[in-house]
């Protein structure tokens, strides 16, 4: 590539950051929270809602979390009467809409632990939004009820 056009893709490249910053301003993840299991285990799951306030459908690509060596995005189907994780390349979310990833539906399953979090553990969750990172801090907890004290999550 020349320098020339080097130069025009720099600048198309930096033309365009503001607009994919200002799409990831309009997603936002609450209420994320880690399912703390027994310490021999070496994968568990990660439940959330990302909420869509844009005007435009966004992708959902990959994840990551602190603890984990890879994160799946996986959803619980039901075939042949029995449930089932499956492993899925995307998730979308609608234009003004919110995708809850929760027991027994989506989830992101936590892989290669280096250890299994425990009880009030903070977790970093990162999910790819449109190609860009889109972070949370999760509560470990037993279960989907949240601790007494956490009424609302800060972002």
């Amino acid at each position: 590539m020349s320098q020339k056009g080097f130069r025009s893709v720099l600048f198309l490249a930096v033309l365009a950051l503001p607009l994919a910053q200002a799409a990831a301003a309009q997603v936002v993840i609450e209420g994320a929270w880690v399912r703390a299991l027994p310490p021999t285990q070496t994968r568990t799951a990660a439940y959330l809602m990302v909420r869509n306030a844009g005007a435009d459908e966004v992708v959902i690509s990959g994840a990551s979390a602190s603890v984990a060596g890879r994160v799946e995005l996986h959803e619980t189907l039901e075939t042949e009467g029995m449930m089932r994780m499956q492993e899925q390349s995307e998730v979308r979310v609608p234009a003004g809409a919110a995708v809850s990833f929760v027991p027994g539906g989506l989830h992101l399953m936590l892989l290669d632990l280096d250890a299994m979090p425990a009880v009030g553990d903070a977790v970093e969750l990162c999910l790819t939004v449109d190609g860009a990172p889109l972070c949370t801090t999760a509560e470990t907890r037993r279960d989907a009820a949240p601790a007494a004290h956490h009424d609302h999550q800060h972002h």
